[in-house]
C-alpha cells in the first residue's frame, strides 16, 4: 500500500490543534515559543548562544542552540514522535528545526563540524523501533553539508528512563551510560568541532555526560556544541 493511499485512508492530523493535513499545522508553527539565545548553563542571554566563560566547568559544552520552549504543544509533539512511533512528523519538524537554525546566529559555529545525534540504548531502539534523532540529524547534516556519524557514541541500556527522574535526581546522577567503542572515530582533527543533536534538554545530564566521555577521550580543548529542539523554561537547582 503506498503512501498516498495510507494518507487517504489514514489523514494526518496535526497534533496540537487535531486539524486535518499536516502533522504540525502552519498556525501551530506560529505558535511554538522560540528560546533567546542563552547561555544554557546560567539561562541568561548570550548573543552567541556561547556558554559564558564563568559558568563553564571543565567538561562543560561550549554553546547551545535551543529552537523553542518546552511546553504542553511541544509536549505534544514529541509524544507522537518518540512514543507513537510517527515517523512522518521528523519531516515537517525537521524542515522547521532546520529553517530556524539557518535564520540565526548559531549557523556560524556549524561550519565544519561533525554532527552526532544522542544515542539511545539498544533496548530504548528497540522498545521505539528507532533512533528519532538520526534522522533530523541526518537533514541537517544534509542542508548544510556536513558529516553525520551515528555510531560513535554508544549509550549503555538502563532500567529506568530518564523522563522518570526528577531534575534535581539527573543533575547530580553519578552514573555515565555514554561510551566510546574502540573502532570508533580515531582522528577527529579534520573537524573544527562536534556538535550533539538531541530533542531536549532540561538539566544539561545527557549532552555534559557526553561531552565528558569526549572531551576525556580527546582533549580537553576539544569544541563541542549542541543543537536541541526544545528545552523547558530556567530551572534554578537549590544549593542548599
Amino acid at each position: 500500500m503506498n503512501i498516498p493511499l495510507l494518507n487517504f485512508l489514514f489523514p494526518n492530523m496535526c497534533c496540537i490543534c487535531k486539524r486535518y493535513g499536516n502533522y504540525i499545522c502552519d498556525d501551530c508553527k506560529k505558535l511554538l515559543k522560540r528560546n533567546l539565545p542563552e547561555c544554557y548553563i546560567c539561562r541568561r542571554i548570550s548573543p552567541q548562544y556561547s556558554s559564558h566563560t564563568q559558568c563553564k566547568k571543565s567538561c562543560s559544552l561550549d554553546s547551545v542552540f535551543v529552537g523553542w520552549e518546552y511546553n504542553h504543544m511541544s509536549a505534544s509533539i514529541l509524544k507522537l514522535y518518540k512514543y507513537k512511533n510517527v515517523r512522518e512528523i521528523s519531516i515537517g519538524l525537521s524542515n522547521l528545526f532546520i529553517d530556524t537554525i539557518q535564520k540565526s546566529s548559531f549557523s556560524s559555529h556549524l561550519k565544519n563540524t561533525l554532527l552526532v545525534p544522542v544515542p539511545i540504548s539498544n533496548a530504548r531502539r528497540n522498545e521505539r523501533g528507532f533512533n528519532q534523532m538520526e534522522y533530523i540529524t541526518s537533514c541537517i547534516g544534509m542542508y548544510f553539508n556536513l558529516d553525520v556519524k551515528n555510531d560513535f557514541i554508544y549509550c549503555k541500556n538502563s532500567n529506568s528512563h530518564q523522563a522518570n527522574k526528577t531534575q534535581k535526581e539527573r543533575y547530580n546522577s553519578k552514573d555515565n551510560p555514554f561510551y566510546i567503542q574502540d573502532q570508533s572515530l580515531k582522528d577527529i582533527s579534520k573537524y573544527k568541532n562536534i556538535t550533539l543533536v538531541d530533542d531536549v534538554i532540561t538539566t544539561g545530564y545527557t549532552l555534559e555526560k557526553i561531552t565528558k566521555v569526549l572531551k576525556t577521550q580527546y582533549g580537553q580543548d576539544l569544541i563541542i556544541n549542541a543543537l536541541c529542539i526544545f528545552r523547558g523554561k530556567p530551572y534554578y537547582l537549590s544549593t542548599n
